[in-house]
């Protein structure tokens, strides 16, 4: 016989696991690792227990488990997020070809006030990205987002001054609250990041597949107050 399961049993027992190898930092610089608890039987009638983190300099008070809706096609699994208390919501223009962000934008509704949300843009000149912006703006139904980032730029030549500039122009504008850039080369990109000191917020590939130097990078980030956000 088939078990009966949910996308809300799913994403209930999901958010119920440990999170391990989450390490903070003493004052001699090393870093311990808690036990993780046992992991409770998972319940409909009960919400897992959160954690919650802040992201570098930008003061944002976000859970340490947060939601990447890029292949999500059901808009009540984002609404459950919601509603079992996760805050920090991601999307971008380009994700199903546009229409990710008109669902997350419809699954947040009258909670979107108590969330961080954050989505990104492909384009490759300042007139480019603030149309982009102004996009997502409508398609989410919001009149801002908390972090606008550089989508995907890997390679030192993905950003300019000119993609920065329209970031700080829509952040004058109060269209944006703090600015990013995605990346799934922090090993190389961080550093220019940390030097350029033009956002607030880097989006990073993070896995047991990545090179060394990683770890570096991101104490780097810390250091120099840039919010890290974990991905893949």
């Amino acid at each position: 016989m088939k078990p009966s399961t949910s996308r809300r049993d799913f994403l209930q027992a999901g958010l119920a696991l440990p999170v391990v190898g989450l390490a903070a930092r003493t004052s001699a610089g090393k870093a311990i690792v808690a036990a993780p608890p046992a992991a409770a039987s998972p319940s409909l009638d009960s919400s897992p227990q959160l954690s919650y983190r802040i992201l570098g300099k930008t003061g944002l008070k976000v859970t340490s488990v947060g939601f990447g809706c890029m292949i999500t096609s059901d808009a009540s699994v984002i609404e459950r997020g919601a509603d079992i208390g996760i805050t920090y919501f991601d999307t971008a223009r380009s994700y199903q070809h546009g229409n990710n962000e008109r669902m997350v934008g419809a699954a947040i509704g009258k909670k979107r006030n108590g969330l961080v949300l954050s989505s990104k843009s492909d384009g490759l000149d300042k007139n480019s990205l603030l149309s982009d912006l102004d996009t997502s703006l409508r398609e989410l139904g919001t009149d801002y987002l908390d972090i606008w980032y550089l989508h995907g730029r890997d390679k030192a030549t993905g950003v300019s001054d000119e993609m920065f500039e329209a970031q700080q122009v829509a952040k004058q504008q109060g269209k944006i609250r703090f600015t990013g850039v995605s990346t799934h080369q922090p090993v190389g990109m961080i550093p220019l990041l940390v030097k350029t000191n033009a956002v607030d917020v880097v989006l990073i590939t993070y896995n047991f597949t990545m090179a060394k130097g990683v770890g570096e990078a991101i104490e780097q980030a810390a250091n120099a107050g840039l919010g890290v956000v974990a991905m893949r």
